[in-house]
């Protein structure tokens, strides 16, 4: 009986624990788009921080940048020539030399071409 109960007890955290892991393994996907921006910085600004290599907090966060329209692409925007913000959908209605805001996930820092990249990013203003 003792074997028993000890089996059962046993084969419950089992399945709670498969539970547990599956949740944390396939959690939703974030919308940025709902998420509070963790800062809000200009774009060369936030190229320095990179430069500098004191950018641990900002890598995996909601962020807002600012800054002047250098470059457009289908689905990217390139501010101050510093920070390239990727698009879902293809970008319209705006065009270079334009100050925008735009809010977005900060996934790094291209070495080679000394940019910050953004994704899943939505244009403020």
């Amino acid at each position: 009986m003792k074997k028993r109960r000890n089996l059962v007890i046993l084969a419950l955290i089992f399945v709670l624990g498969l539970y547990f892991g599956y949740n944390y393994m396939y959690q939703d996907h974030r919308d940025i788009n709902t998420e509070e921006a963790f800062k809000s910085i200009y774009a060369t600004e936030l190229a320095a921080i990179f430069k500098a290599n004191d950018s641990a907090d900002e890598l995996n966060k909601t962020i807002e940048v600012s800054g002047t329209i250098t470059e457009i692409g289908a689905n990217f925007v390139t501010l101050d020539n510093a920070v390239q913000c990727s698009f879902d959908a293809v970008v319209s209605g705006t065009s270079i030399n334009d100050k925008v805001t735009i809010k977005g996930r900060c996934i790094g820092y291209d070495d080679l071409f000394e940019i910050v990249k953004f994704d899943q990013s939505n244009l403020i203003k």
